[in-house]
């Protein structure tokens, strides 16, 4: 897994290239962005004529006592408030519209990403972790194309167009008001960083929080066997006391910087009193124009009160930018090569050819002497059983991962029939392959929904057939809903012999012409394990297989064993040849039955 990002994604992220990814997605949506954009430009333009209906009144009308005159500028000023309020209704409802649009397809788009990183991926990351980024942090970055947030727009305008207005009304008074622009931008400044750092440190405790209770809830049984609820709880709350202080501390920082911009505002509106009230007393200012330069002066705070109240969201949706944006960052290493093709079915053999390979160890990089592969030579014949025994932690399992491609090997090569796998198109080369491994994976839903995983879309009929082969549908046709029974999540509803015959018949309805069988029985009793032996030979039947079996009597029959040591093949041969060498194989066989 490549990083192009750079060691801390978090902290060089800017505020630009936040606005400018997410805006991006708003930018598909050019017809509802325009006509919010005529709306924001209507509500600017009566925002800024009501201040002239009101100093009309004061100026105009009360000196004249002309009541008609009175009552029509009234009734304009009402009709001019609603036009606003309905304005404002739709630029708020279409601004919603296309901000639930473009944060689906962030979300999609992000959940599609991470689906595609390479295994390594996730089995260094923490799940809860994962979840916060592909649920709360998504959640954050939707606050940027909110209502709230893209009123700023139109704020925008306001800001502009009344900056310019005041000038050409007073440009004393509008200089004297800008004095206090620069120290609102400082007071921003000095406080960015600091709210920015603590959201950040609160969003790395509320991931802490996360796996805490995902690591519970998928480990409650051992939990409860153990008697550890009251460990469990402490390890809980010490993080959820971080989370709190964490929050506490960003709260601080908004709890000192809001009364500081406020205060600047009021030290505006006092110039703008000292200053007019000057030129009222010298004639220099009708009070109207002075009630009304107030209300225009009210307009220049209001972008800079709501950026700054809106700063909190700002810092918090900059922090989950740089957490999605570590994931999106991201280069997947398992890739496609240019001119992969589809995988064609093998004729011949699959080939390991002097395979050396290590986790954690970039392909072509110089292997250290703990690889766990070394020099791996052997061949799986088409059509055959090749088992694969060994002690624990001799590269069983690696080698499945790596006929599947979840990684790419540092020297030698793989072969399908002299093809190198790096040949075919990786999602080709998986579709071809069917897995049944010791861990169980169900997902929660019906018994079968888990059945047509292997293939989507696939009929009843041929559901039940699978069913039949894979002794599970005489189980299946014993439960009230048959096959819409809900097995629960991790399948909990069902016994492990239960859930590794759905496993099986999930492989079986892939129809996949090489199997991949990883300790398919170890963590069943003899009895079930008899009866899913039967299963698992009709799944092998005019298949090429390779099997990883823990119990060496399941491997009897194989056309070929091959037996690793540390990462190395030191012995192959079918079991009564082994037998007679009288090896390693051998002392594994006679140690299970003495």
């Amino acid at each position: 897994m490549q990083n192009n990002s750079a060691n801390d994604p978090e902290s060089n992220v800017t505020m630009r290239e936040m606005f400018g990814f997410v805006f991006g997605k708003v930018l598909k949506r050019k017809t509802i962005l325009i006509v919010n954009i005529l709306a924001l430009l209507v509500i600017t333009g009566l925002q800024f004529v009501m201040p002239q209906i009101t100093q009309f009144i004061i100026d105009k009308v009360i000196p004249s006592q002309n009541m008609n005159s009175l009552v029509l500028s009234i009734v304009i000023l009402i009709l001019s408030a609603i036009v606003l309020g309905l304005f404002t209704y739709f630029s708020t409802y279409y601004m919603s519209i296309m901000s639930q649009e473009a944060i689906t397809d962030l979300r999609n788009e992000l959940y599609d990403y991470t689906l595609r990183l390479d295994t390594h991926f996730f089995e260094s990351s923490k799940t809860g972790d994962l979840m916060v980024r592909l649920t709360n942090d998504i959640n954050n970055l939707q606050n940027l194309i909110s209502a709230n947030m893209l009123s700023m727009i139109g704020n925008l305008f306001t800001f502009v167009g009344v900056y310019v207005f005041i000038f050409i009304v007073n440009w004393q008074m509008a200089v004297a008001v800008s004095f206090t622009f620069p120290l609102m931008f400082l007071i921003y400044r000095v406080f960015r960083t600091r709210i920015r750092n603590a959201f950040r440190a609160a969003r790395q405790s509320q991931a802490q929080m996360s796996n805490q209770m995902q690591n519970t809830l998928t480990e409650i049984a051992l939990i409860k066997s153990y008697t550890s609820e009251e460990v469990e709880s402490d390890r809980f709350n010490d993080y959820a006391q971080q989370n709190k202080q964490n929050m506490i501390n960003a709260n601080r920082n908004q709890a000192i910087f809001s009364p500081l911009i406020n205060l600047v505002n009021y030290i505006g509106t006092a110039i703008v009193l000292l200053f007019g009230a000057y030129f009222v007393i010298n004639h220099q200012l009708t009070i109207g124009e002075l009630v009304a330069y107030i209300s225009y002066v009210a307009m220049l705070q209001a972008p800079i009160r709501s950026f700054t109240m809106l700063l909190n969201q700002l810092q918090q949706s900059l922090v989950s930018y740089g957490r999605i944006f570590e994931i999106l960052g991201l280069t997947p290493a398992i890739t496609n090569h240019d001119n992969a093709i589809d995988f064609t079915p093998i004729k011949k053999e699959i080939r390991f050819d002097k395979v050396s390979f290590a986790y954690d160890v970039d392909p072509g990089d110089k292997l250290e002497s703990d690889a766990t592969l070394h020099d791996v030579s052997f061949s799986i014949p088409f059509g055959k059983m090749t088992a694969l025994v060994g002690h624990s932690g001799s590269g069983k399992t690696t080698i499945t991962k790596l006929l599947e491609r979840l990684y790419d090997i540092q020297d030698g090569k793989i072969l399908f029939d002299d093809r190198p796998i790096t040949d075919f198109k990786i999602h080709s080369l998986r579709e071809h392959i069917a897995l049944v491994s010791q861990d169980i994976f169900m997902i929660d839903g019906t018994i079968r929904d888990n059945i047509v995983y292997g293939r989507p879309g696939a009929s009843d009929e041929d559901v039940w057939r699978v069913a039949e082969m894979a002794d599970i549908a005489d189980f299946i046709h014993g439960l009230k809903d048959g096959l819409d029974t809900q097995i629960g999540e991790r399948g909990v509803k069902l016994s492990g012999g239960q859930k590794q015959r759905i496993s099986i018949a999930r492989a079986l309805i892939k129809d996949a012409p090489i199997v991949i069988l990883d300790e398919a029985t170890a963590n069943l009793d003899n009895e079930s394990e008899k009866s899913i032996q039967h299963a698992l030979a009709k799944l092998m039947q005019e298949r090429t297989s390779l099997v990883i079996a823990h119990r060496l009597s399941t491997i009897h029959n194989a056309d070929q064993i091959i037996v690793l040591d540390d990462g190395r093949v030191v012995e192959q041969g079918t079991h009564e040849s082994l037998l007679k060498e009288n090896g390693d194989y051998a002392k594994l066989y006679n140690a299970q039955f003495e």
